[in-house]
C-alpha cells in the first residue's frame, strides 16, 4: 500500500514540474528571449526599467524658503504646530485651550516655573 502511494506521489510531482516548465515557456517575457536569454537578462543584466535614468528638477533654495514658511506659520522649533496637533481636529479646540490653559495655570514653563509661582504667593 505505502508503494502505491509513493507511485503515485511521484507521477503527480512529475506532472506538476511539467506543467510548471510549459507554463515558463509560454510566458511572454520567455518566448521571445528563451529561458538563457531571460536568465541573463533578469539576473545579471537586469529589466531595462533599472537602467532609466531618471531626471529630477531641484532648486536648493527652496529649503530655505520653505524654513522661513514653517517657522512664520508654526512657530521656530514647531510649538504652535504642537498645541494645534493636541487640540485636536473635531472643531472643538477652543474648548480644548481653554481646558488645557486652566490645568496648566502655574505650571507653564516647567517645574522651575512652578517653584517660583508658589514662592512668590
Amino acid at each position: 500500500m505505502l508503494f502505491f502511494y509513493t507511485d503515485a506521489f511521484s507521477k503527480i510531482m512529475k506532472s506538476f514540474f511539467v506543467i510548471i516548465f510549459l507554463y515558463g515557456l509560454l510566458q511572454p517575457g520567455t518566448a521571445q528571449t528563451g529561458l538563457i536569454g531571460s536568465f541573463v537578462r533578469t539576473n545579471l543584466i537586469g529589466y531595462p526599467v533599472i537602467h532609466d535614468k531618471a531626471v529630477w528638477k531641484f532648486d536648493p533654495d527652496v529649503a530655505k524658503k520653505r524654513r522661513e514658511q514653517f517657522i512664520e506659520l508654526h512657530g521656530d522649533k514647531g510649538e504652535r504646530l504642537i498645541e494645534r496637533l493636541g487640540l485636536g481636529i473635531d472643531g472643538d479646540s477652543g474648548r480644548r485651550l481653554e481646558d488645557q490653559r486652566k490645568r496648566d495655570e502655574g505650571y507653564l514653563g516647567g517645574i522651575n516655573a512652578f517653584f517660583a509661582i508658589n514662592s512668590m504667593a
